[in-house]
């Protein structure tokens, strides 16, 4: 596999994590979202978070995740990032 391949999955398997923690925590994705990111709108915050974990409207394919962005979702999640990173690197070798 390219390591641009795996850099994909790597990627996407870190949102399906993600998204599956905020889940079992009993976050509703808007609700998540707005605390990715507080300083955008509701609205704003939801499409974000949406494009992420789908297909972003403009480019057909999922939204890529910035480390910023990655380093938010574990400080409101409560776990570390390199945790998480581990445990999705584990899952998209799968």
């Amino acid at each position: 596999m390219s390591s641009d391949n795996f850099s994909m999955k790597l990627e996407r398997a870190f949102v399906e994590l993600v998204a599956a923690r905020a889940e079992r925590r009993g976050f509703r994705k808007g609700a998540f979202a707005q605390q990715l990111w507080p300083e955008v709108s509701l609205k704003a915050a939801a499409s974000r978070w949406t494009a992420m974990r789908g297909t972003a409207a403009h480019t057909g394919k999922p939204q890529g995740v910035s480390i910023s962005d990655a380093q938010r979702m574990a400080e409101v999640l409560g776990e570390d990032l390199s945790y998480l990173l581990a445990v999705a690197k584990e899952n998209a070798r799968k």
